[in-house]
C-alpha cells in the first residue's frame, strides 16, 4: 500500500540519516518504526485491559505487580 506522509523537516532529516546509517530505505525504516509503535500501543492497551479486569476478580498482588512491570516503558 502506498501512503503519503508529511513530516516536519527536522524529523525528515533524522529519518534520512537513520535510513542511510542502517542501509535501509526511508520507506522500510518508516514501516518498521510504525510496526513497533503499533505493537507497543496494542501491548499497553491489552495490559490496561488485563489490569482493569483483574479488579473484578481475585488476583494475587504479585501477579498485578508483574503485569504492571511488563506494561511500563523500558529503555
Amino acid at each position: 500500500m502506498r501512503l503519503t506522509v508529511h513530516l516536519p523537516e527536522d524529523l525528515a532529516r533524522l529519518l534520512r540519516q537513520a535510513a542511510e546509517n542502517e542501509g535501509k530505505s526511508m520507506s522500510a525504516l518508516t514501516a518498521e518504526a510504525l510496526e513497533v509503535y503499533l505493537k507497543e500501543r496494542r501491548r499497553k492497551a491489552l495490559g490496561l485491559e488485563v489490569l482493569r479486569r483483574a479488579g473484578k476478580a481475585r488476583v494475587a498482588p504479585e501477579a498485578l505487580r508483574l503485569l504492571e512491570e511488563g506494561r511500563r516503558d523500558r529503555p
